[in-house]
């Protein structure tokens, strides 16, 4: 096999400019090796005598506070690894959260850390996380975001239900009781320092008044609508902002809603909020900063931090902005200094981020990026009727793209291209660490698997098999 651009220096397989793709996806079959190792320590029965001899339990882990300003260590969130904790100059996974998929890592009203999966919303301690709602009682639906308040309460917005934890029990109401628009639903949430709850639909804001959700005004902000927003975030003075795809309003009890002043037509897909008020947001291929004076600077992709695709960004207190990237992670000062570790050169973070948070000013001392590591990828490309397809044209990238000008990954700051042997298996070795996707050329169109969804499960200096490929079927 061959690879180019980022991967290791062998020749290269021509690659002919294509037309825009059709829009389908190849399937990945369910026989997929996985190659996983689950680690099991066997302990031996403990007699009710022995009890006494056994190792005093550990004391429960102090919750871990945000203080504005001071040092603390920032969190990243990796599909399929669980929560990585950066302190100490190291990357250390967190025990409770060292597997499975979390998202939105945020700071509760209570001053808190907190990470949610699907099921579960954890604390996150000095060296651990804490399951602290999800388990029993079960939480009613799946969340799509959550809000901590000041004394502890959990508020969960779901597809069709607001969900409230007041410690003991879960409550819920349907969210027809919002009288929402067929194509409007429930998307954030967020709780002031005050305690009053603000729930973020696609297309409107409510706050919570006594039992029940009013409409909140957001005309006086004159913002363009359909506001399209998406997500919440707790103000560093203890309200809230809303953010929509061009907009992030300001919302105060009592008070009209404001717009902030960011510059310019955006999309932005994600916020964050330092304790000190620093904002960062994902604005398609960069990210657009402001400090609590309101002072603002953009940060591109391929200019200020290695060219890929961001998922993740935070602020911390110091005016550092952090971003992770199909390629890796990168840590951009306010001088534009910047710290980079390409995916591989950090095994523990190597993989899809899908979150970020940093607590205070972060930490003081950040490690080396060290050797990129590596290991191989292989598969087999199959017809619709299961036969081998010999002799295709594929590329192999964290993230291949649906729409693009010369081929999926040619954009990628790390991508292989090469082509499938007699039997349809192609192999490349030499591949660093991290989650990959396949573009297969077919004629004169190229499909895709699903992004980077597949082999998370990479180990160096092994060959990581991640099965069949199925073409979709021409129409």
């Amino acid at each position: 096999m061959t690879a180019c651009d980022g991967g290791p220096s062998t020749p290269t397989s021509e690659t002919k400019k294509t037309e825009p793709p059709a829009k389908v996806e190849a399937k990945v079959e369910a026989k997929t090796e996985t190659r996983t190792e689950t680690k099991v320590e066997e302990k031996a029965e403990a007699k009710p005598d022995d009890k006494a001899a056994a190792e005093p339990a550990k004391p429960a882990a102090a919750p871990l506070t945000v203080t504005a300003g001071a040092p603390g260590p920032a969190f990243i969130a990796v599909e399929k690894k669980g929560i990585v904790r950066l302190d100490g100059g190291k990357f250390t996974p967190v025990s409770g959260a060292d597997t499975g998929s979390y998202k939105q890592l945020k700071v509760g009203a209570d001053g808190k850390v907190y990470a949610a999966n699907y099921s579960q919303i954890l604390r996150l301690d000095a060296e651990s996380a804490t399951v602290v709602a999800g388990e029993e009682p079960r939480m009613p639906n799946t969340a799509s975001d959550y809000a901590v308040a000041a004394d502890g309460q959990i508020w969960v917005a779901a597809f069709s239900a607001i969900d409230h934890f007041d410690g003991k029990a879960w409550t819920s109401e349907p969210v027809s009781v919002l009288a929402l628009a067929a194509d409007d639903f429930p998307q954030a949430i967020a709780v002031d320092r005050a305690g009053k709850p603000w729930l973020v639909t696609s297309q409107k804001v409510f706050a919570r008044e006594g039992d029940a959700w009013q409409p909140v005004d957001l005309k006086p902000a004159k913002a363009r609508s359909p506001y399209y927003l998406t997500r919440a975030a707790l103000a560093p003075d203890g309200s809230v902002y809303a953010m929509g795809m061009d907009s992030v309003f300001h919302l105060v009890d009592g008070q009209p809603a404001k717009k902030l002043k960011l510059g310019g037509t955006s999309s932005y897909t994600e916020i964050s909020v330092s304790a000190d008020g620093h904002l960062a947001l994902i604005d398609v291929d960069k990210v657009t900063a402001s400090d609590p004076a309101g002072k603002l600077r953009a940060l591109r992709s391929g200019k200020n931090f290695t060219k890929g695709s961001i998922w993740a960004v935070a602020a911390d207190d110091s005016g550092r902005v952090w971003v992770g990237t199909d390629a890796g992670l990168a840590v951009i000062g306010p001088d534009g200094a910047k710290n980079e570790w390409p995916s591989g050169a950090a095994p523990e973070i190597a993989g899809e981020i899908k979150g970020i948070l940093v607590v205070g000013s972060g930490p003081a001392a950040l490690p080396g990026a060290g050797e990129v590591r590596k290991g191989g990828l292989r598969g087999a490309i199959v017809d619709n009727d299961g036969k081998p397809v010999a002799n295709a044209t594929l590329e192999v990238c964290p993230n291949p793209s649906f729409i693009y000008t010369k081929t999926p990954c040619a954009d990628q700051a790390v991508r292989f291209t090469g082509k499938t042997d007699a039997e349809g298996v192609w192999t490349f070795v030499e591949v660093p660490l991290g989650e990959y996707g396949v573009a297969v050329k077919v004629g004169s169109k190229w499909q895709t698997t699903l992004g980077f969804a597949m082999n998370g499960a990479m180990k160096e200096g092994e060959v990581f098999d991640i099965g069949s490929i199925k073409l979709a079927e021409k129409k």
